[in-house]
């Protein structure tokens, strides 16, 4: 089920700039790595800088890309460090480079490449994967000071530090326990996602995990977090944990299933309250599957978040879904829709390994001023991905949907050695003309990221390249900056 999910994914990111964008309003900028940037991106913007994890059969490896100068050195890995991220902390100027490991969370000195130790935590994570460093979420502002807080799972708790003025930490444990499967002796654990969102209207960051229809809820106070737990019963109609696991061998069918699942948790419709996305899978067979979205719009009435069993909005997309996106598209200030899908059947899959290429689309839902999405995409693109049985992978297109502040939507998509630029169009969100820009494309574009890297409040383009890739690009990053 995860390599269908991983070969109907794109990677679709936003960016935001200042007005329609032509191909020649584009600075190109090349850094040479010496390793793959096969891994993953993070922007330091204080630190002016750009964080790059790669890995081989045998290495893992963090370069440090200075912005000024465009110039790329090796970060030198702690053996204990699992994840990476970027935090503010009391002592230092600009946010610095975090790990998370099997130890602690500790901090990077680039002045002279020294690591320090920030805090101690147990975690999920009790050894290391010695050949990847990830990025990972564990870094917030939950109270709104300015400095770093760290959020880090355990097996039978969120563990919570709480930054003070003083750089020290206070910690708070909410006990919630991880999930787990066991197919033999080897078990598998998963850390429940924390929901972040006001439950009572008080201005705070409340925290919330949900289990099975319900919400295990967790209160910010004024001195930080309470550790009694509040049961919320959501009628939402989401699955039980227990029948919402999908896995062989339980000898049940998949013909006619429907899971509904919590999906996400945030503000949909701009009035400063959460909503509730619930996604439901349905299944024809284990193999082919549809999936649609359920929006539950959230009010605040007598201090508590309340929101109807029936959902007030639907979203109805066919296919398999990886990194679907909740995003401004037309500047009304509420979030639209837009994934990528793949429709797989058996034959779908085996045309795929015969042809070596699989179809996908990118579907487009505008919020409409009631709230609700409209019945069917009211615009599509295909692309297509490469399926390379002998590498065992599968390589995605550069597939990005751009937005500015004046301008509702523009699209992106790489096409062998040039990028095509779509403008925005009033009745169907995008022309049917394109704009071309030259530039070389990875071959696995889900890589592919954004930021405002040069800060001049228009997001840009950052093309990672692999050890897969043709010679004259290979093992490098590509900047595209906005003029």
């Amino acid at each position: 089920m995860n390599k269908l999910k991983y070969l109907a994914g794109l990677a679709i990111t936003m960016i935001v700039s200042a007005g329609p964008l032509m191909a020649s309003e584009f600075k190109q900028v090349q850094v040479q790595l010496e390793h793959p940037a096969n891994g993953d991106t993070l922007f330091m913007p204080g630190a002016k800088a750009v964080l790059q994890s790669g890995h081989s059969s045998s290495n893992r490896w963090l370069s440090w890309v200075d912005l000024t100068t465009n110039t790329a050195k090796q970060v030198p890995i702690p053996t204990q460090a699992q994840f990476f991220h970027k935090a503010q902390i009391k002592s230092q100027p600009v946010e610095v480079l975090v790990v998370l490991g099997s130890e602690g969370i500790s901090y990077f000195k680039p002045e002279d490449s020294s690591w320090h130790r920030l805090l101690n935590t147990e975690s999920l994570y009790r050894t290391v994967d010695s050949k990847r460093l990830l990025k990972l979420d564990f870094v917030y502002d939950l109270n709104n000071d300015g400095l770093s807080d760290f959020v880090v799972t355990d097996f039978n708790a969120h563990h919570l530090y709480m930054q003070q003025q003083d750089g020290s930490f206070n910690q708070f444990s909410l006990a919630v326990d991880a999930k787990s499967r066991i197919f033999d002796e080897n078990p598998d654990y998963t850390g429940r996602k924390a929901r972040f969102l006001d439950w009572n209207g008080d201005g705070r960051t409340d925290i919330g995990f949900a289990i099975d229809d319900s919400l295990l809820l967790y209160l910010q106070t004024e001195t930080g977090f309470s550790t009694q737990a509040q049961t919320i019963q959501l009628g939402l109609g989401l699955t039980p944990d227990v029948q919402a696991e999908l896995r062989g061998g339980d000898g049940r069918s998949f013909k006619g299933l429907s899971i509904n699942r919590l999906y996400d948790v945030k503000d949909l419709n701009n009035d400063g309250v959460a909503d509730f996305i619930v996604r439901q899978e349905l299944f024809a067979d284990a193999v082919e599957q549809s999936y649609s979205y359920r929006i539950h719009y959230g009010k605040m009435e007598q201090g508590t978040l309340q929101f109807k069993a029936e959902p007030d909005a639907r979203i109805n997309t066919k296919g398999i879904q990886s990194e679907p996106v909740f995003a401004d598209l037309n500047n009304d200030k509420k979030l639209d829709f837009f994934t990528p899908a793949a429709e797989f059947g058996i034959g779908t899959l085996v045309r795929a390994l015969l042809a070596g290429t699989a179809t996908m689309e990118l579907q487009f839902f505008p919020q409409l001023p009631s709230g609700k999405f409209p019945d069917k995409p009211v615009y599509r693109q295909d692309a297509t991905a490469q399926v390379s049985i002998g590498n065992a992978q599968v390589n995605l297109p550069v597939l990005k949907a751009l937005v500015s502040e004046q301008a509702p939507a523009l699209l992106l998509i790489g096409d062998k050695d040039h990028l095509k630029l779509y403008q925005s169009a009033k009745e169907k969100l995008f022309s049917s003309k394109s704009v071309r820009l030259k530039q070389a494309i990875p071959l696995n574009g889900m890589l592919a990221s954004t930021a405002d890297l040069d800060q001049n409040g228009k997001m840009d383009l950052i093309l990672p390249f692999t050890h897969l890739d043709p010679e004259a690009v290979r093992n490098q990053l590509h900047f595209l900056l906005q003029q």
